[in-house]
C-alpha cells in the first residue's frame, strides 16, 4: 500500500496536516446554523410568520379608522353646536345642529348620525349650549380579530349662544 504524500515545509520536515475541506452545499459552506436539520426551516418561518404579519397590519388598519372616525365625529359635535348657537330658538336649534352633524358625517357613519342637546342650560343668549353627536362607525379592520365591526363612536362639544344674532 502507498502511503500519500504529505507536503514539506521550509525546513524539508513533513507539514502539518491541514483541516479538511468544508463541504459547499448552494454555493454555502457548511458553518454554524447551516446544518443538515435545518433545511427548509426559512420556509417554515415564512408560513409562520406572514399570516401574523397580516393580522397585525389589518389591527393596525382599524384602528386607524377607529381614530379617524373618532376625529370627524369630534368635529361634526364641534360643528353642531356651533350651528346651534346661531340660531333664535331650541327647535330650529336642534334642527340646525342635526343637519350640520349630517353633513360633516355624510357616508361616514353606518346608520344616520345623530346630534342630542345634553345642556341643562337655558336657551338664553351668553348661555352654554352643548351637543353630543353619535355615529355608528366602520371598522371593518378589527373583523379579522373577532372584534365588532361597527363601533359606536360619540363625542360633545359646547358652544356659547350668540348674543348679538339672538338680538331682534
Amino acid at each position: 500500500m502507498m502511503e500519500r504524500l504529505r507536503p514539506l515545509s521550509m525546513w524539508g520536515e513533513p507539514a502539518p496536516p491541514t483541516a479538511p475541506q468544508e463541504r459547499l452545499c448552494h454555493g454555502r459552506s457548511e458553518g454554524a446554523g447551516h446544518g443538515r436539520g435545518e433545511r427548509g426551516s426559512m420556509a417554515a418561518e415564512l408560513v409562520i410568520v406572514t399570516p401574523l404579519l397580516l393580522v397585525f397590519l389589518m389591527l393596525i388598519a382599524g384602528l386607524g379608522r377607529l381614530i379617524d372616525a373618532q376625529g370627524q365625529v369630534y368635529g361634526a359635535a364641534r360643528d353642531a353646536a356651533r350651528a346651534a348657537s346661531l340660531e333664535r330658538d331650541a327647535a330650529t336649534a336642534d334642527a340646525a345642529a342635526q343637519q350640520a352633524a349630517e353633513i360633516d358625517l355624510n357616508h361616514r357613519c353606518v346608520d344616520r348620525p345623530r346630534a342630542t342637546r345634553v345642556s341643562a342650560d337655558a336657551f338664553a343668549p351668553g348661555n352654554l349650549i352643548t351637543y353630543e353627536v353619535a355615529c355608528e362607525a366602520s371598522v371593518k379592520g378589527l373583523g379579522v380579530l373577532r372584534l365588532p365591526s361597527v363601533k359606536r363612536v360619540t363625542a360633545r362639544a359646547s358652544a356659547p349662544l350668540d348674543v348679538f344674532r339672538r338680538a331682534g
